[in-house]
């Protein structure tokens, strides 16, 4: 049977993360889903990374990484030396983006960086949540 909803009360989407469903707001649930889009491309990147490793690319030489922005059909490269790619991903939070794919208004994200051609920005509240624990890497203490 299922629950009414009171007056003013806003209706819950299921999210599936890690094996579970979760009831979230219509908003969250829109953060939880670009944070999981968002991650996939960068796990992509991490595959990208781990290549120009074997192909024994320094860490200034220009690697292409894929855009980690929000539209899952984006296919676009953002051109970066493997130092800069690494100061990303040190935060487990921030993504990769090319350039003007920013989303400004966005109230699950906040724009870190704009200037270098490409632009990065951290996720926030549960889309930071949720981008943390899908990090694939681990550090040096753990």
């Amino acid at each position: 049977m299922r629950r009414l909803l009171s007056i003013g009360e806003v209706p819950a989407r299921q999210v599936s993360t890690g094996g579970h469903d979760w009831p979230v707001a219509t908003d969250e649930a829109r953060a939880l889903k670009l944070a999981i889009n968002q991650s996939a491309f960068r796990s992509a990147n991490e595959r990208l990374r781990r290549a120009a490793d074997s192909h024994r690319f320094r860490g200034e030489d220009r690697v292409p990484f894929l855009c980690e922005c929000a539209d899952e059909n984006c296919r676009e490269i953002v051109m970066l030396t493997i130092e800069d790619y690494e100061h990303i991903r040190a935060h487990p939070t921030w993504f990769l983006l090319v350039a003007g794919h920013e989303d400004e208004s966005a109230t699950h994200e906040r724009i870190v960086d704009a200037e270098q051609g490409y632009a990065v920005v951290e996720k926030i509240g549960t889309a930071g949540e949720e981008a943390a624990r899908l990090h694939e890497r681990v550090t040096e203490s753990g």
